[in-house]
């Protein structure tokens, strides 16, 4: 299968990466020191709140706070709720994980689309889908549902590139068909019924069926 170069919030986290997003709460301090220890607690909530997720979906602050070894009232220094913790985790995946799949290229429309269902079903291979599918049942707050929305439509946006440069009628449309397909390959490659290697090239081999009888891709 195809490598890609590792994304999500473990991998990012270990690698020092930073969202914007981690710094919404944190009160402006002048010692540098300060700010990098408030920081680090910050990525070790972000971690801890991951392997959580990974091991069994929800969990609760004071879960949390042992993982990392502070107080409760500490974590809540951070994040108001295990929930918010929760949805800057998600967030902070699937933004990663769009981001990884936009470098997923090709020279002509129909490598793209091969790169981008190769760049899906690699991430699900690698395990990395299993912490985004352990919040699937957490309910999020109001505020950051929108967010997590969004960030989850813009996954299939270099798709949706790479059809409309091939002239595909409705691009968009097409796009959540071929979705459908692999989502459908997800389920399939979590639950150990198939090879993955298969079950990709399987994927293509349909996909490229399905688009090549409707226009020249």
């Amino acid at each position: 299968m195809t490598s890609y170069t590792p994304w999500g919030i473990l991998s990012s986290l270990r690698a020092g990466w930073r969202g914007a997003r981690h710094n919404r709460r944190m009160p402006k301090i002048a010692a540098a020191t300060v700010a990098e220890n408030r920081e680090q607690r910050r990525d070790a909530l972000l971690l801890a709140a991951a392997t959580l997720m990974q091991r069994g979906g929800g969990f609760t602050v004071a879960e949390v706070a042992r993982e990392v070894g502070l107080s409760r009232s500490a974590v809540y220094e951070y994040y108001s709720s295990a929930a918010e913790l929760i949805a800057d985790v998600l967030i902070d995946e699937l933004a990663a994980w769009s981001d990884s799949l936009a470098t997923a290229t090709g020279s002509t429309p129909r490598e793209r689309v091969h790169a981008w269902i190769h760049g899906v079903l690699d991430y699900v291979v690698d395990g990395r889908h299993a912490l985004l599918r352990s919040a699937g049942s957490i309910e999020l707050p109001a505020s950051r549902r929108a967010e997590v929305g969004a960030l989850h439509q813009s996954l299939i946006a270099p798709l949706v590139d790479a059809l409309a440069s091939a002239d595909c009628p409705d691009a968009v449309r097409q796009a959540r068909f071929v979705w459908g397909v692999v989502d459908v390959s997800i389920s399939r490659i979590e639950a150990g019924e198939v090879d993955a290697d298969d079950e990709t090239a399987a994927v293509i081999a349909f996909v490229d069926g399905a688009l090549g009888a409707r226009f020249a891709y």
